[in-house]
C-alpha cells in the first residue's frame, strides 16, 4: 500500500503541470464547497488507513505462515 501511495505521489511530483491542475481544482472546490471537500478528504484518509490496516494484517498472517512452515520443515 505504501509503495502504491508513494508511486502516485512520485508521478504527480514528476508532472508539475498535472500537480498544479490538481491544486487549482482542489482550491476551487474548497472555496465553493468547503464542507463537501472536508468530507471527501476524511473519506479518502479513512480508505487509505483501511488499506494500510488490511495490508498489515495480510503481512502478519503471511509472516506467521512462513514461520510455521519453517518450524515444521526443521522438525522433520
Amino acid at each position: 500500500m505504501h509503495a502504491f501511495i508513494m508511486g502516485i505521489w512520485d508521478w504527480v511530483a514528476a508532472n508539475p503541470l498535472f500537480g498544479a491542475g490538481i491544486a487549482v481544482v482542489a482550491a476551487f472546490l474548497f472555496w465553493k464547497r468547503p464542507g463537501l471537500v472536508i468530507k471527501l478528504v476524511i473519506a479518502v484518509c479513512v480508505l487509505v488507513a483501511l488499506g494500510y490496516l488490511v495490508s498489515g494484517i495480510i503481512d502478519f498472517t503471511m509472516d506467521s505462515a512462513v514461520v510455521k512452515e519453517t518450524v515444521i520443515e526443521k522438525s522433520q
